[in-house]
């Protein structure tokens, strides 16, 4: 399989990870897009891609371990429980690991991005500005919640306002991402059609 066949793969992994990362339905506390499967999703790209990304394999140890954390979530849910809210220094080395993770994930993307036949260049700096929009946004709220001693319930008042506007700004931020992952895996896809035909003639 060719180098761009390859990223072309990875990138829509990444994609479809985040995708179920950020859009998880849920009826009655169970989501119907489970969160672990995006992490499984990602552990696949980061399977696909590390040859071009070396860094990425450092971070395959710490997307198993958030696979393994939201899987627990997601079969606790089924029995009405959780995981989370009762450890306190636990939840917050989850949510640190969640934020470095994604952080180094989407720095490793856009590395990736400028190889790209087609605006590289500008799709890595897009990836690269909403990587750090999303970590303030959610390095906020976290400090937020850990501030309030309520973890993830949003408050009325001005707090309660300004958390409603964070969470509209990451949404957006968040479809940016999407949607520029399936952008760059398109260039990669046209890329490999090309390098086949030359392969061919």
């Amino acid at each position: 399989m060719g180098d761009k066949m390859l990223q072309y793969r990875g990138l829509t992994f990444a994609a479809w990870g985040y995708f179920f990362l950020n859009f998880g339905f849920s009826i009655d506390g169970i989501q119907l897009l489970p969160e672990f499967v995006g992490y499984l999703l990602l552990l696949f790209a980061i399977g696909a891609l590390f040859k071009e990304c070396r860094n990425l394999l450092l971070l395959r140890p710490l997307c198993i371990v958030l696979a393994v954390v939201s899987t627990l979530n997601w079969v606790l849910a089924l029995a009405s429980r959780e995981l989370g809210g009762h450890i306190m220094i636990l939840d917050i080395l989850v949510a640190v690991a969640r934020l470095y993770f994604h952080f180094q994930f989407l720095t490793d993307i856009a590395a990736l991005a400028k190889t790209s036949p087609k605006r590289g260049e500008v799709l890595s700096i897009r990836l690269r500005r909403c990587r750090t929009i999303c970590t303030m946004l959610n390095t906020a709220v976290l400090a937020a919640a850990l501030a309030a001693g309520k973890q993830g319930k949003i408050y009325y008042g001005a707090g309660g306002y300004t958390l409603i506007l964070i969470s509209f700004v990451k949404f957006v931020t968040t479809c940016i991402i999407i949607l520029t992952l399936f952008e760059l895996r398109g260039h990669f896809k046209r890329a490999s059609g090309e390098e086949g035909n030359r392969n061919n003639t």
